[in-house]
């Protein structure tokens, strides 16, 4: 299957667009058409047309358990990191960062796991307040319900810590983050 014809397949309709918002922004949970109608706030026919299109296109799989269908996330689709990233760029908290220069999250974050309490789960780079940053992950630690391990610098401290290797850093990029906001140009301009 050509990439333009999951696009094409993935962005035509609203009720598709919550839909993959929801799966991507819980990507570790399953889901059944009933729960999805109330989390879309959509019609009940509008979402098993748009999840037999997403299926068609293996994007969403379904699975019989009991006498209920339920749908999850194909994390093997080769669009799942790109629209794992699309997702995440239109919830709150990245709204309320907008500004930044650059967001990146890891991975295992961006999949809702809460493996590693000591590791860095974001970096957020840009001239932002202390208290913008702050409001911005709680809303998020809420919406999750844990904590979120985060740093905030500016492009000079980056720059800087780069330069030292700062173990913290050189950690998180070894884990191939994701770029939520900005160009990862930031991060050779360094």
């Amino acid at each position: 299957m050509k990439v333009e014809t999951s696009l094409n397949a993935i962005f035509t309709s609203k009720t598709r667009v919550k839909l993959i918002n929801i799966f991507l922004t819980s990507p570790q949970e399953i889901f059944y058409v009933r729960q999805l109608v109330r989390l879309a706030d959509e019609e009940i026919n509008s979402i098993r047309r748009e999840l037999l299109n997403l299926t068609k296109i293996n994007l969403v799989l379904p699975e019989a358990r009991g006498n209920r269908l339920y749908y999850a996330i194909n994390h093997k689709h080769h669009l799942f990191p790109i629209l794992l990233s699309l997702a995440y760029k239109s919830l709150p908290f990245c709204e309320a960062l907008s500004k930044a220069q650059l967001i990146v999250a890891s991975y295992s974050f961006l999949l809702g796991k809460n493996e590693n309490k000591d590791k860095i789960d974001i970096v957020v780079v840009g001239d932002l307040s202390t208290k913008t940053v702050e409001t911005a992950m709680k809303s998020e630690e809420n919406r999750r319900g844990h904590e979120i391990n985060y740093m905030v610098m500016d492009q000079e401290e980056l720059r800087l810590r780069q330069n030292k290797r700062d173990p913290f850093l050189v950690d998180f990029f070894l884990a191939s983050p994701i770029v939520i906001i900005g160009s990862p140009q930031i991060l050779s301009d360094n």
